[in-house]
């Protein structure tokens, strides 16, 4: 077996190539392509790194945790500090990216595809929910977690890592408005674009709307935990009496 704890961790290093398609000059009168196409070929570029990103979680961390193991304290816990981020990531890198790509071609089947995969997407929401947990986790053993981090030679730590689903799922909506605005100005039909824009400006709300009933419950088992206390020691207090 390997001493090199990183060795069999695979952090997708390759670069992932894409290229601009080129605009003919018989389409540039229309006014908006050029932006349309920019805001198209960030959105997949940014998917992809995203995808990389998601690769060093599952492939990096959580590999790297498997074959170290954790402490029996920790046991059960590290389940609850990556949440369902393993599903994530396998969608995004098995399908959505792909069919990102298609949008370069088809720039109608963009709103399509988040109006379609609405439902899908609300796996952001579980994430979400679960995601003051992982937080409380991750401080309680930042240790351990630091050790992992410097095991695979990353050079972001695990918190930096599990907040990207969070920022990604924000994106969409920006990426989106953008692709709206653009496809207004070059006289697109922009109804889908609206509907589309419209579900995934919802689904970061409902996301955020989740992080915060998953604190609220973490201050309600505090809180209990806080309040079986104070009832010892009361009847402590009353015993010495």
């Amino acid at each position: 077996k390997s001493k090199n704890p990183s060795s069999n961790v695979v952090l997708w290093e390759e670069k992932l190539s894409w290229s601009n398609p080129l605009i003919s000059g018989e389409n540039e009168h229309r006014m908006g392509e050029k932006p349309l196409q920019f805001v198209l070929n960030e959105l997949i570029q940014t998917e992809k790194d995203y995808v990389k990103d998601l690769g060093i979680v599952v492939e990096g961390f959580m590999k790297r945790i498997e074959e170290k193991g954790v402490p029996d304290d920790m046991k059960g816990k590290d389940k609850i500090v990556f949440g369902n981020i393993h599903q994530i990531y396998d969608w995004h890198r098995d399908f959505f990216v792909g069919e990102l790509e298609k949008c370069l071609d088809d720039h109608e089947h963009l709103p399509e595809l988040f109006i379609k995969h609405e439902r899908r997407l609300h796996m952001y929401v579980v994430y979400c929910q679960n995601k003051p947990k992982s937080e409380f986790i991750v401080a309680e053993y930042d240790t351990y977690f630091d050790g992992i981090q410097q095991d695979i030679q990353s050079r972001l730590s695990i918190s930096d890592f599990l907040i990207k689903p969070i920022q990604r799922i924000t994106k969409y909506q920006l990426l989106l408005k953008d692709f709206l605005k653009y496809s207004s100005k070059a006289g697109m039909d922009c109804e889908q674009i609206e509907k589309a824009v419209g579900l995934m400006s919802q689904v970061p709300k409902l996301c955020n709307d989740m992080m915060n009933l998953g604190r609220l419950q973490g201050f309600e088992v505090s809180f209990v935990g806080l309040h079986n206390d104070m009832c010892c020691t009361h009847y402590d207090m009353c015993g010495v009496l």
